[in-house]
C-alpha cells in the first residue's frame, strides 16, 4: 500500500518530469521560430524588393545631339565659373534632368546599371529608379522610388519606395539626421546642413524645376576639406604627394638643362620604376599606379594636388616647373591622355570614356573640332590606367612594362589618318551619329591600334 509521502514525491515528480518536457518544448518551439525568422524575413524581404521586369527602362544609346546638349549644361552649370558669394537662379527642364540623370548613371558608374526617371507634377518631384542586378530566380531589377515634395518653396522628402516597401519621409529624413551626427564631427554636420538650406525657392512650373542657390565659395571650400580627409585616406593623400614631388623635381632638372618641351616618356619611365620600387615596400601595386596616374594628369592640367590633400600635407609639396610634355610631338595628345587616365583611376573608366566624349562634342561646336585622334588618346589612356588598377598582377606587369618603353607607339597608338577638326554640321552629315557604320568603323580601328601597342598586350 502506497504511503501519502510516497504519493505526494511521485506527484511532484511527474509535475517536474512534465514541466521539463514542457519546457525543453517552448525552447525548442523558440529555436525553431527564430530559426524560420532568419530565414523567412530576408527571403520575405527579398521576394518584396528584387523584380523580374523594370519599372524604369534602358535608355537609348547616346546621340551626337544628345551629348551636344549634355557638354552645354555643364558649361552652364559649372560651379567653379562663380568664386564671389551670389545668388544663383537655376531653371532646367523636366527633359534636361532626365538626360542628365539617365547618362550620369548609365555612362558614370561602372558597378551596377542604372536606370533613372525623373517626373516633375507641382507640388511632387518623382523619382523612379531601376537597379539591374546579376540574375536570380526572383528576378534581376531593384526598383525604388523617392517622392520630394514642394511645401513653401522648400523640398521636404515625402516617402522612398523600395520594391513593396515603403517608408515615410520624415521616418528616412530622421533617420539620416541621426547617422549624420554619428558619423560627422559636429562642425562638419552643421557645414553639410548650411550647404542644405542654401536652396531656397524651389518651384516647378510648366515641367520645369527652378530654384535659387545661395552660392557661397567659402562653404564650397570647406566641403572640400572635408571631401580630403573623408574619401582620400591619409596614404593615398601621401602617395599622391611622393609622385608629384618626383615629377616637381623631374622638370627642375629639364628646366636647369634649358629643356621647355620633352617627350612624356622622360617623365613616365623613372615615374613607374619609382612606382615599382615604392610597391616593393607598401605591397600595393594598384594604389602606387593610381597616384601616379592622378599625380601625372594634375601636371598635364597645370594644377596643383592642393586640392586633394589636407593643409598639413599640401606644405610639403614641391613647386614644379612649367614644362610642355609631348606625345608625338603634340601637347594636346598628353593631356587627352593622361588626363582620361587620372579621371578612370578616380572615378571609373565610363566617367573618364564619357568626359573624353563630351571634350570632343564640345569642340566641334565652335572649338577646334570634333577629333578622332584626341579620341584615341583618351581611350588609350583609359585602358593603361584600367590595366594599371585592374589587379596587383597586372599594376605590376604595367609599372614594368612602362618603365621600360622606349617608344610612343608602345602604348599610343598611331593617329595617321584618323580625321580631326570636324565642325558639328559636318560630324552629323558625315558620321550621322554614334551608333553609325561610319562612326564605329574608325572607333574600332582606334580599338585594334590600341591592342596592337606592346604595353597593354598580356
Amino acid at each position: 500500500m502506497v504511503t501519502l509521502d510516497r504519493k505526494r514525491r511521485l506527484v511532484v515528480t511527474c509535475f517536474l518530469f512534465y514541466n521539463k518536457k514542457m519546457f525543453k518544448f517552448i525552447v525548442k518551439s523558440f529555436l525553431l521560430l527564430f530559426f524560420l525568422a532568419v530565414v523567412t524575413c530576408p527571403l520575405l524581404f527579398l521576394l518584396g524588393v528584387i523584380d523580374k521586369s523594370p519599372a524604369v527602362g534602358k535608355p537609348p544609346e547616346l546621340s551626337f545631339d544628345q551629348v551636344r546638349r549634355m557638354e552645354q549644361l555643364i558649361r552652364r552649370y559649372k560651379p567653379d565659373s562663380m568664386t564671389v558669394r551670389a545668388f544663383r537662379q537655376v531653371k532646367i527642364s523636366e527633359q534636361d534632368l532626365n538626360l542628365m540623370a539617365a547618362y550620369g548613371a548609365f555612362q558614370l558608374i561602372d558597378q551596377f546599371a542604372i536606370f533613372p526617371r525623373i517626373r516633375l507634377s507641382d507640388p511632387f518631384i518623382n523619382i523612379s529608379t531601376t537597379v539591374q542586378i546579376p540574375q536570380t530566380p526572383l528576378g534581376e531589377y531593384i526598383n525604388t522610388a523617392c517622392v520630394i515634395e514642394i511645401e513653401n518653396a522648400s523640398p521636404r522628402l515625402h516617402s522612398i519606395s523600395v520594391g513593396f516597401f515603403t517608408l515615410p519621409g520624415p521616418l528616412i529624413t530622421s533617420a539620416l539626421s541621426c547617422l549624420g551626427q554619428a558619423l560627422l564631427v559636429q562642425d562638419n554636420y552643421k557645414l553639410v546642413l548650411q550647404s542644405l538650406d542654401a536652396l531656397e525657392s524651389v518651384a516647378i512650373r510648366r515641367q520645369q524645376l527652378s530654384f535659387t542657390y545661395d552660392w557661397n565659395p567659402d562653404v564650397l571650400n570647406r566641403l572640400r576639406e572635408i571631401r580630403k580627409t573623408m574619401l582620400i585616406s591619409p596614404e593615398d593623400q601621401d602617395r599622391l604627394i611622393v609622385y608629384s614631388n618626383a615629377l616637381a623635381k623631374l622638370s627642375r632638372i629639364f628646366k636647369e638643362h634649358g629643356i621647355k618641351k620633352i617627350s612624356v616618356i622622360r617623365v613616365t619611365r623613372p615615374l613607374f620604376q619609382l612606382a615599382s620600387d615604392q610597391s616593393n615596400v607598401s605591397k600595393d601595386p594598384v594604389g602606387e599606379n593610381r597616384a601616379l596616374l592622378q599625380a601625372i594628369s594634375l601636371f598635364c592640367l597645370g594644377r596643383r594636388p592642393d586640392r586633394f590633400v589636407t593643409e598639413e600635407r599640401a606644405a610639403k609639396l614641391i613647386p614644379p616647373e612649367h614644362i610642355d610634355l609631348t606625345l608625338y610631338g603634340r601637347e594636346d595628345l598628353v593631356k587627352h591622355f593622361f588626363v582620361s587616365a587620372g579621371i578612370a583611376v578616380s572615378g571609373g573608366s565610363k566617367l573618364s570614356n564619357f568626359a573624353g566624349l563630351v571634350k570632343e562634342v564640345g569642340d566641334s561646336d565652335g572649338g577646334s573640332g570634333f577629333s578622332f585622334a584626341d579620341l584615341a588618346a583618351d581611350k588609350a589612356g583609359v585602358r593603361l590606367a584600367e590595366l594599371a588598377t585592374g589587379s596587383a598582377q597586372k599594376a605590376s606587369a604595367i609599372q614594368q612594362k612602362m618603365a621600360a618603353v622606349k617608344t610612343e607607339d608602345q602604348f599610343m597608338p598611331r593617329i595617321d589618318h584618323l580625321p580631326e577638326g570636324i565642325m558639328a554640321l559636318q560630324f552629323k552629315k558625315r558620321y550621322a551619329d554614334f551608333d553609325s557604320k561610319a562612326y564605329t568603323l574608325i572607333e574600332d580601328e582606334i580599338t585594334q591600334r590600341i591592342n596592337a601597342c606592346l604595353v597593354y598586350q598580356f
